[in-house]
């Protein structure tokens, strides 16, 4: 399989986008759609990936990050599969930071959002196991939680407050068609 070019909102393909995602019920289901959201973030970028980007309605998608000389504050996770997670907890502690996402204008638009810093999730990992885990880095939660909306049919432009929306920003360089 090779790398698919995510989804895009208001095309007929990015409907999937909109849609509630389905439980994995075969962990080699899970796995594949694990691999092939590997594959399609190592070659467009990007910190995490989910099955609907792709174009599968299914509750799996992946995080991956690792800081670098210019970032020693990221937790360093990894590359990290969520299947079937649900989020148990969010604080009440908000932070407001610019996102954007390779399925809205291919990764060009960014928005202001509010998300909360720490979060407790429950999900399976790719042998099968449950797994709890509290993330306590703002950043960390923020993208686990970009990428939970995915599965639930959200995108980061539905959770922006209307007085936002003038203060959206474009990065037409960072346009994933380039690659």
């Amino acid at each position: 399989m090779s790398a698919i070019l995510p989804k895009q909102i208001g095309t007929p393909e990015g409907e999937s986008l909109f849609r509630q995602s389905e439980k994995i019920t075969d962990l080699k289901e899970g796995i594949k759609i694990v691999n092939s959201l590997k594959e399609t973030l190592d070659y467009y970028g990007g910190v995490g990936l989910a099955a609907p980007q792709i174009g599968i309605s299914k509750k799996v998608f992946i995080v991956h990050l690792e800081p670098d000389k210019d970032d020693t504050g990221l937790p360093n996770v990894g590359l990290k599969a969520y299947i079937n997670p649900e989020i148990l907890d969010t604080a009440h502690e908000t932070n407001v930071y610019a996102e954007g996402c390779l399925s809205v204008f291919y990764a060009t638009l960014y928005g202001a959002i509010a998300r909360s810093n720490c979060l407790k999730i429950k999900y399976l990992d790719i042998k099968g196991k449950e797994r709890i885990d509290e993330i306590d880095h703002p950043f960390h939660a923020r993208v686990i939680l970009h990428e939970n909306d995915h599965l639930n049919g959200k995108v980061f432009l539905q959770r922006m407050k209307p007085e936002d929306f003038s203060r959206l920003h474009w990065e037409e360089d960072l346009d994933i068609r380039k690659k």
